[in-house]
C-alpha cells in the first residue's frame, strides 16, 4: 500500500507507516529544512506548497467545491459534477481570468491561456462577472477561434490585447524615456515586457535595450503549471 503525506514535518507520520509496511509515495512540506531532512531520509518527490498540488482523480471534486457555493439552487447536482470536470484552475488563476475578461479578452483567448475549452472558462467566467453579448459570430463571438494566439504565452494574448484595443502600445521606453527607432521590418522599437507570466496583461513597454538589461538583472514570474501527484491508497498529515 502507498500514501502520501501532507505537512509532513520531519517525518515522524511516514516513519510510522513505513514500519507497518506502507510505502512512501511523496511528501509535502514548506519548511526547508524540514525539507532537507525527508530528501535524506525517504528521497520521494517533495512539494512545498500543499495549495497548489492536485491530483487527477481528486481535482474534479475540488473544482467542483469552489463553484458550488456560487451556483445556489438553479443547477442540479449533474450540472454541478459536468462544470467541475470542465475547469483545472486555482482560485487565484480563476480571479485573473475575470481580470482579462473585464478588460475585453475573449473566453476563447483565456482559455488558451490557461489551457482549458473556451466553454469552460465561458462557464467559469458567467459565474463571477456581466457577460458581454452573447452573439455567435465575428470577433466579439465569445467562442471566436484565432489561430493566430492559438497557444498559452502571455506574449500572443499580449498581441491580441493590442489588436483588440485592450491594451495601447507605448511609444516611449518606460525605462530611459527614449524614442528608440523602428525595425527594419517595419514594426516599432517598444517590446512589450512581462514581469509576470501569470498576469499577461500587466505589461511594461521597453525598447530592446532596457528589455534585455532587465533580464540580465532580473527575473520574471514563470507561469504557474498545476503540478498532480502520484494517486495514493492513503493519505496522512501532520498539522499544518
Amino acid at each position: 500500500m502507498r500514501y502520501g503525506s501532507l505537512f509532513s514535518g520531519v517525518g515522524g507520520f511516514d516513519l510510522g507507516f513505513d514500519r507497518a509496511g506502507m510505502e512512501c509515495a511523496w511528501q509535502s512540506e514548506i519548511d526547508k529544512q524540514c525539507q532537507q531532512l525527508l530528501a535524506s531520509k525517504w528521497g520521494v518527490p517533495i512539494i512545498d506548497d500543499v495549495r497548489k498540488v492536485h491530483s487527477n482523480t481528486y481535482l474534479d471534486d475540488l473544482v467542483k467545491t469552489w463553484y458550488h457555493p456560487l451556483c445556489g439552487d438553479n443547477y442540479t447536482e449533474k450540472e454541478l459534477i459536468m462544470a467541475g470536470k470542465l475547469k483545472k484552475l486555482t482560485p487565484e488563476q480563476a480571479a485573473e481570468s475575470v481580470r482579462m475578461y473585464d478588460r475585453g479578452l475573449s473566453c476563447g483567448v483565456i482559455g488558451e491561456y490557461f489551457g482549458v475549452s473556451r466553454q469552460a472558462m465561458w462557464d467559469l467566467l458567467r459565474r463571477r462577472t456581466t457577460m458581454r453579448s452573447g452573439k455567435r459570430y465575428g470577433e466579439e463571438n465569445h467562442f471566436y477561434r484565432n489561430g493566430n494566439v492559438a497557444d498559452d504565452h502571455a506574449q500572443n494574448v499580449t498581441e491580441y490585447a493590442v489588436r483588440k484595443g485592450v491594451l495601447n502600445r507605448k511609444e516611449v521606453c518606460e525605462l530611459c524615456g527614449e524614442v528608440p527607432p523602428k525595425m527594419k521590418n517595419g514594426r516599432t522599437g517598444i517590446q512589450a515586457h512581462h514581469c509576470d507570466y501569470n498576469k499577461p496583461l500587466e505589461v511594461m513597454w521597453l525598447c530592446q535595450k532596457c528589455h534585455h538589461q532587465w533580464h540580465k538583472t532580473n527575473t520574471a514570474i514563470a507561469k504557474e503549471v498545476q503540478k498532480e501527484l502520484e494517486q495514493v491508497n492513503l493519505i496522512c498529515g501532520g498539522f499544518p
